[in-house]
């Protein structure tokens, strides 16, 4: 590389740990190792203005390769200006589709009003012809299933698979396809079919321990849900041989099932944990529009309780599905990236699953009209000013203020970011060794 001059990230973050450093950097997603002598050395690259490059320099090359060292030209703040620009973070077309609207269970916090019915077959129709005549500009279209519960419309979900999968394969692009249900259809049965229709990734909510599920996720009727659940998952688990499917075990944290965090954990360990496929994600439980009563609110989580379950219960936070919250654009909501479409029931062109009534995120009717520029304006809600404390956070690459559009503040997960990647920094899944490893030395 010549007489080529490097210098320290600006989106470096430093984790000191007991037996050395290691240095985190939001704009590649990397994370680096290192201990004791050569930790000194590689604090010291990153504490000057600029390097020379050397080959001979056992430490630059990696770092550099890892994005704590980049080149002097490169204006990292400039670079996300123009990204954030863009709005597109990925070229490929992702359409979030409800094949209705209406839902089997009546979950305490839920913010949907069950209003709309099955989708038609015009609306139906207009959505292939939106695929066929958009494709051609993307890699491929990645759909996701939602609801209300998008498994009480079956035959949408067959149909569209069938059509969209057919045009994708026309025109060689990539089809990916996932659905977020709350299990109770989910049979075996039920499972195969959208299996066949190329669904793979699949999202299922259990809320703790049966006592705790069953008065948070309930039926329309009252009844209790969570057997029905777990026995649906534990056949798929044990009758499906298949390594081409994921199932992401959401967790709602709330108040109530703060006391039963161990026992749960150790539940879902003994059914799932030897399944590379089950994953883990948490989440609290709150307001997301429509909860009506205080003893709703009373259950909802806590930042506190959030950071005292990272501490606690790492692995759940910290996991090979949730390494992806902290790379690059990994905070960024689906709502607020260009690519992106929600299509109700009724056809109507939406952005976020969140806010279906809001006039704001309403901009037309599939085949019929589309108001580009209102979602020119969504796109640009949340854009970063010089003067804002964004424009210079060291986590920018991660969520380019855009988390959500109705957030103030930064999401929960990066609030804590420090004790996130304080954990990351013990499993060495997530992170490269610059240096010698010194295991003699090390605890």
């Amino acid at each position: 590389m010549g007489n080529k001059i490097v210098k320290p990230s600006f989106y470096n973050i430093l984790i000191k740990k007991e037996d050395g450093i290691a240095i985190f950097n939001t704009r590649t997603g990397k994370m680096a190792r290192c201990f004791h002598g050569d930790a000194k050395i590689v604090e010291e690259h990153l504490s000057q203005k600029y390097i020379e490059w050397s080959h001979d320099n056992q430490y630059i090359v990696p770092m550099y390769k890892n994005g704590l060292l980049v080149d002097y030209n490169l204006d990292e703040i400039s670079e996300m200006i123009d990204k954030e620009k863009d709005s597109k973070f990925e070229n490929c077309l992702r359409l979030i589709l409800l094949p209705t609207e209406q839902c089997n269970f009546r979950c305490v916090y839920c913010y949907e009003r069950f209003r709309r019915e099955k989708m038609t077959a015009k609306t139906q129709a207009a959505i292939v012809k939106y695929i066929e005549d958009n494709i051609h500009k993307y890699n491929g279209l990645i759909l996701n299933w939602f609801g209300g519960e998008p498994t009480e419309a079956m035959d949408v979900i067959e149909n569209l698979s069938v059509k969209l999968i057919d045009v994708c394969k026309k025109n060689k692009k990539a089809y990916n396809a996932g659905i977020t249900t709350n299990g109770y259809n989910l049979t075996y049965e039920i499972f195969k079919k959208l299996k066949k229709l190329h669904v793979t990734e699949y999202q299922v909510t259990i809320d703790g321990l049966a006592s705790i599920h069953n008065a948070q996720r309930v039926m329309a009727d009252g009844a209790p849900t969570f057997d029905v659940i777990i026995n649906n998952l534990l056949a798929i688990k044990n009758n499906c041989k298949s390594s081409a499917i994921t199932f992401v075990l959401r967790t709602n944290f709330s108040k109530n099932m703060l006391n039963n965090v161990y026992e749960f954990c150790k539940f879902l360990d003994k059914y799932f944990s030897n399944d590379k496929r089950f994953k883990y994600f948490w989440q609290m439980v709150g307001d997301y529009g429509y909860v009506k009563t205080e003893e709703v609110r009373n259950i909802f989580g806590q930042s506190k309780d959030y950071k005292w379950l990272i501490e606690n219960y790492t692995e759940r936070f910290v996991n090979d599905y949730t390494q992806a919250l902290y790379g690059p654009d990994g905070g960024v909501c689906y709502a607020l990236k260009r690519n992106q479409l929600l299509i109700d029931a009724a056809g109507e062109i939406r952005k976020c699953t969140c806010d279906l009534e809001s006039e704001m995120n309403h901009f037309g009717t599939i085949g019929v009209n589309f108001d580009g520029a209102k979602h020119e304006d969504w796109l640009n809600s949340r854009a970063i000013s010089r003067d804002s404390q964004c424009y210079f956070c060291k986590k920018r690459p991660l969520c380019h203020n855009r988390p959500c559009y109705k957030a103030q503040n930064c999401l929960v997960n990066y609030r804590y970011l420090d004790t996130i990647l304080d954990k990351m920094a013990d499993n060495e899944q997530f992170y490269e060794v610059i240096g010698e490893r010194w295991e003699c030395k090390r605890k």
